[in-house]
């Protein structure tokens, strides 16, 4: 499922390539993934609409159209945005047309294409984000804003002391955009075991994975982010994300560990594969 580096890949791709564009008409092939309203009621509020700002909060992305009108988009596990995008012209020869599920036709001839294989995505259309507020009341902090320094990650560390702290990463309500990519990669950097508690964590450890949630995310934005498993994520280019080729320890089973040389192990946690250097993440 993408993550945070890779939906704010597509956010700025977006954000710099359809803002101010118009919505000459919307064509969709799959009614399920629209949330809110009905397919049709959305057809014809987005007909004639420009977009004004493309947004993202946690592992959603907000496009702002001049209605005032709000067109929210979770990527599911394996949706992606293309633009410029022609059924005549496929960008990668992995992105089967026949997946696409909304198209979004612009005065001037383009296209923004959803294409969801597993067709785990959700579009919402609402004038207000309280019409789902269930889904975005509850997320935590952005790791990206201001306000998210050392001192408020101590802050809410605090409140589950006896948590384990990879489980902590990963809930959306505490921190929003961490996932089982990024989840393993902060704590492998840091050297910290994901089953640690948090009440045994020292404040220097703590400094460390403050750090390092910090740098990973950013080294991944810039690098696009990650195309990894399913090799389902695309940037609105249609390209690969490029970080899965600086990952040092998901999806890196049996190999050494590049600190010391310990082969990667595998261990699962609430049904997620976890990766870690018996090692360097001693519990």
């Amino acid at each position: 499922m993408p993550e945070l580096p890779e939906v704010e890949t597509v956010r700025r791709g977006l954000q710099k390539k359809v803002r101010d564009k118009e919505i000459k008409e919307a064509i969709i092939k799959v009614s399920k993934i629209i949330q809110i309203p009905s397919a049709e009621e959305f057809i014809a509020r987005v007909k004639g609409k420009k977009i004004r700002e493309v947004d993202r909060r946690g592992k959603y992305i907000i496009i702002h159209l001049d209605s005032k009108d709000k067109l929210i988009i979770h990527l599911g596990m394996t949706g992606i945005l293309i633009y410029p995008y022609e059924e005549t012209k496929i960008i990668d020869q992995e992105i089967n047309p026949k997946h696409n599920h909304l198209i979004f036709i612009f005065t001037d001839g383009t296209q923004l294409v959803f294409n969801d294989v597993r067709k785990f995505g959700k579009i919402y259309l609402v004038s207000d984000l309280k019409e789902i507020e269930k889904n975005i009341s509850k997320l935590g902090i952005d790791p990206l804003d201001e306000g998210f320094t050392e001192e408020f990650f101590r802050q809410i560390l605090n409140k589950k002391k006896n948590s384990k702290i990879k489980s902590f990463l990963m809930k959306q309500e505490f921190i929003t955009g961490l996932g089982n990519i990024y989840a393993n990669e902060v704590l492998y950097r840091a050297n910290i075991h994901p089953l640690r508690t948090i009440s045994s964590l020292n404040s220097e450890e703590i400094k460390k994975i403050y750090g390092e949630i910090k740098s990973v995310l950013m080294e991944a934005i810039e690098c696009g982010g990650s195309t990894v498993a399913d090799e389902a994520f695309r940037d609105v280019n249609g390209k690969k994300g490029k970080f899965s080729q600086k990952l040092q320890v998901y999806a890196r089973e049996g190999e050494p560990c590049i600190k010391c040389g310990r082969p990667i192990e595998i261990i699962r946690i609430e049904g997620r594969s976890s990766f870690i250097c018996p090692q360097c993440q001693r519990l």
